[in-house]
């Protein structure tokens, strides 16, 4: 008894002590409730109510084109001895751009004015002889009258002179060929130097020094403003796009936008693609041939569409959100699916609803519970 009593002592009661201490029987009781967080204030964004729109710009793919295209080329064969110009270089027209090798047009020139200085001298022997022939036969033609001569004598006086007249027009018109052929290699000779036709840009050098240049083989492409948008539209557009109308066009390489003037438009209708095509004008230095672009045209919809800046929108790997100002200027995170994108803003298919107001500067200070700030 003695033993049990000392086990109950020592043992038991410290141990049940221990627990009531555990279990705050001996410290003072706190009324359970629920503990407000202070929420963070964020400053320097800026909130805006959603863009709601009944009309939405619907983008059609265009190409930027030049207004004049020349492709550059030689009515010569030789080779390519100089070229003057870099691609992207500013070239005046008359400026010489490329120039092939001359020597063989320079030989066929000299062999002409050869052949003009022969026939020159064969034209001089020929009149020699035909004053001497002509001579004779006035002499016999008088003769004849007298009947000092016969006939035959005539007619063999008068065979030689109708002759030597002959070889008299054939040496004048070899002149006039050689003097040909001869400018014909002269003008040859002056298509060695290649000249731009007109003030342009050099887009694309085709040949360098050293390669081979052949009649009508392009070697530079030159192009010059004004610039123009080309746009398939579909055949629902058509007799609706006249010339003189304005598009809208943004260039994505430049991240700009242009107002563009229409100037032609397709008269019929591509009855395989169901498309016709426009051509608008872009009064800008800025743009190049075949830079990818964007054409707007405004179309209704059925119900009203929300629109959302660029910036508004936040990204993080998979998931596309924006952040939501409540009436309480509470900041909630939330997720939105996205449409097409017009002109620096998207078209929200589905988390957003008019009358909403959302962050749309300042997102990357934005958090989830927090509070904005004057």
């Amino acid at each position: 008894m003695r033993t049990f009593m000392k086990y109950f002592v020592f043992l038991f009661i410290p141990i049940f002590i221990t627990i009531l201490w555990l279990a705050g029987v001996f410290h003072e009781k706190i009324e359970a409730k629920e503990i407000k967080r202070e929420r963070k204030i964020v400053t320097g964004v800026v909130v805006k109510p959603v863009k709601v729109v009944k009309e939405v710009p619907v983008a059609y793919t265009g190409t930027i084109v030049a207004g004049d295209r020349a492709e550059i080329s030689t009515r010569v064969m030789g080779y390519v001895i100089d070229v003057r110009f870099k691609e992207g270089d500013f070239v005046r027209k008359g400026q010489t751009l490329f120039v092939v090798d001359p020597r063989n047009i320079r030989a066929q020139v000299n062999i002409m004015k050869q052949r003009i200085h022969q026939a020159e001298k064969n034209y001089l022997a020929a009149k020699a002889n035909y004053e001497a022939v002509k001579k004779t036969y006035e002499r016999f033609k008088k003769l004849l009258k007298e009947g000092a001569v016969t006939q035959q004598e005539f007619d063999e006086v008068e065979a030689r002179f109708k002759a030597a007249k002959a070889r008299l027009e054939a040496a004048k018109a070899e002149i006039r060929v050689a003097r040909e052929a001869y400018n014909s290699a002269r003008a040859q000779l002056s298509y060695a130097e290649v000249r731009a036709p007109f003030d342009g840009y050099v887009i694309s050098k085709l040949v360098d020094k050293g390669d081979i240049a052949r009649p009508g083989m392009p070697l530079a492409v030159l192009e010059r403003k004004p610039y123009k948008v080309e746009v398939a539209f579909p055949e629902k557009y058509f007799g609706r796009i006249k010339e003189g109308d304005k598009l809208e066009v943004y260039v994505e390489a430049l991240k700009k936008t242009y107002i563009a003037k229409v100037v032609e438009v397709e008269p019929a209708v591509n009855p395989m693609t169901r498309t016709f095509k426009v051509k608008a004008l872009i009064n800008s230095n800025e743009v190049k041939s075949g830079l990818f672009a964007k054409v707007f045209k405004i179309e209704k919809v059925e119900e009203p569409t929300v629109l959302i800046p660029k910036s508004a929108v936040f990204k993080r790997w998979d998931f596309t959100g924006v952040w939501v100002v409540d009436s309480e200027g509470i900041i909630k995170l939330r997720l939105v699916r996205l449409g097409r994108e017009y002109n620096g803003y998207y078209e929200v298919l589905a988390g957003l609803s008019p009358g909403e107001r959302i962050i749309v500067e300042g997102i990357e200070k934005a958090c989830d519970g927090c509070k904005v700030g004057g």
